[in-house]
């Protein structure tokens, strides 16, 4: 199993995630709730990443993910303010071999698909498999 670094960032109550490793942003209302969706948030990436072919990429040391994601917010106009933790995030990796299927949505149905799975950074496939497995 792989863990990947990400920043919680406070901001006012809520607290806000990104990963080092990952061009990939979440947030919760709690410091619990936001480990809880980072690590679906990651979890829903690497799948969506193995289904595509992508190689994960491997997981920055503490001080390359630091400097990661301070670069990011400089970027984005933002400075890390005080109480930012850098926390460990575990993913699984299913190395599974995928299957593709054939399936079949009403249009309207199959377009709300498409537009939560764009939404969240995920593909179709990845985004049903979430969803799928949300739902066991």
């Amino acid at each position: 199993m792989k863990t990947y670094f990400a920043a919680f960032i406070p901001d006012g109550e809520k607290w806000s995630v990104l990963f080092a490793d990952f061009e990939l942003a979440t947030q919760g209302d709690d410091l619990c709730a936001a480990f809880s969706a980072a690590s679906e948030a990651l979890s829903g990436r690497v799948k969506a990443m193995l289904e595509d072919g992508e190689p994960l990429p491997e997981p920055s040391d503490a001080a390359h993910a630091r400097a990661a994601i301070a670069e990011w917010c400089k970027e984005e106009g933002l400075a890390l303010p005080e109480g930012t933790l850098l926390q460990l995030v575990p993913c699984d990796e299913e190395t599974e071999r995928l299957v593709r299927v054939n399936v079949s949505f009403p249009e309207h149905v199959l377009k709300r698909i498409d537009s939560k799975a764009r939404a969240h950074g995920m593909t179709r496939s990845g985004f049903l498999a979430a969803a799928a497995q949300a739902y066991a």
